[in-house]
């Protein structure tokens, strides 16, 4: 496959990538969502068996709970900006 020649060549190409783009990046959200899943339920004390069936919301729910009950003392400090 050469470069797009004309405006329209661009145009097919693209609508043509954009299935191949949008499962790559479905597959990100869900390997970055297994991964959080992983991280999250043994802070939270759950078995990852029990919860094998979990929604993307409520794995997404349980962080974010969980994050906003971490004391602020447990948060680094940004560093400064120049």
């Amino acid at each position: 496959m050469g470069l797009p020649r004309r405006a329209g060549d661009a145009a097919e190409l693209r609508k043509s990538l954009k299935p191949l783009l949008e499962k790559r990046r479905r597959a990100r959200i869900n390997q970055s969502l297994s991964q959080l899943k992983g991280l999250i339920l043994p802070l939270l004390g759950r078995e990852n068996s029990n919860c094998s069936k979990l929604e993307k919301a409520d794995v997404l729910e349980m962080t974010v709970r969980f994050l906003q009950e971490l004391p602020a003392s447990s948060w680094p400090t940004a560093a400064p900006r120049e």
